[in-house]
């Protein structure tokens, strides 16, 4: 991939992951409704092209084991990280519900050195220390003062669901091609939080108009723009790196919340989201380090 191509993408998936918490808080649904239509109409729109242009796509679904079980993984983890992330915007601010589950990289470097043997400098030893440690800050009520500690926590274990399906992507995207594995992976995502609001008897069809429009927005914008393109460059870059991608987010949703949806934060909330950033920023740099030298 050329250097000119990787920026431009990782530029589309910055304008698409900012605007993703924007487009679900002005949607005027739920979290589990705009979790299930993010997905169900990326499912709808995979289908049509599948259908058109690479029907082998769908005999893959049904014939390769493979695909199927990591997929079902994959899918679960992701249907997961949406629940848990969305409705975490419905109790903390834009910019701190962001920046936590954008602290995936942190837990997918240790999964990069306990599941894949791969090194970890001590730079990157001590990006996790003071991620964690600005992580900790969040969940600590006389620091941050008034905070809503179960949207934390949402947000908290949405990244941590966030790691297991980027790194399993990782694993798959060295073994199979982007669309054999993204269409049984939202496919199973959407029948995990179909499975979850039939448990609690939620209707996910009792939504108006305008929410489905920004639904559709959900699925083109974020989804294929953000995830989808985020999985593409999987085989060419670590997980860790290429989830810190997502670095960028916090900064342009803030933007946007700000602009858009009037949020301010103080400053005992921007110190630990510092802290948080700058330890991701720590940890990729050293990656990006270790990558040059590895090809040099």
């Amino acid at each position: 991939m050329s250097r000119i191509l990787l920026y431009l993408l990782l530029f589309i998936i910055f304008l698409s992951i900012s605007a993703s918490s924007i487009i679900i808080l002005l949607s005027g649904a739920d979290s589990i409704g705009c979790a299930f239509w993010r997905l169900g109409f990326t499912v709808i729109i995979l289908l049509i092209y599948s259908l058109l242009f690479r029907r082998s796509i769908l005999r893959t679904m049904v014939n390769d084991v493979f695909i199927n079980k990591y997929g079902f993984l994959a899918g679960i983890s992701l249907a997961a990280h949406f629940l848990l992330w969305m409705e975490s915007l419905y109790h903390i601010p834009v910019a701190i519900s962001t920046t936590i589950v954008v602290s995936y990289p942190l837990f997918a470097l240790v999964v990069d050195r306990f599941v894949y043997r791969e090194k970890i400098t001590i730079l990157q030893y001590l990006g996790i220390l003071f991620g964690f440690i600005g992580l900790t800050m969040f969940l600590y009520r006389g620091f941050v003062g008034d905070i809503n500690l179960y949207g934390v926590l949402l947000s908290l274990f949405g990244s941590i669901a966030a790691t297991s399906y980027f790194c399993i992507g990782r694993y798959v995207r060295l073994r199979r091609d982007l669309m054999e594995y993204i269409f049984p992976t939202y496919f199973y995502a959407l029948l995990g939080v179909l499975f979850y609001s039939l448990v609690i008897g939620k209707n996910i069809l009792a939504y108006s108009p305008r929410s489905y429009l920004f639904f559709i927005l959900l699925a083109i914008v974020p989804m294929l723009g953000g995830h989808t393109l985020m999985n593409y460059i999987l085989k060419y870059m670590k997980s860790s790196v290429v989830t810190s991608i997502a670095l960028t987010e916090p900064i342009g949703a803030s933007i946007l919340a700000y602009l858009i949806l009037s949020q301010v934060i103080g400053l005992y909330e921007v110190i630990p989201m510092a802290i948080v950033l700058t330890s991701i920023i720590i940890v990729i740099r050293e990656e990006l380090r270790i990558r040059k030298e590895v090809l040099s």
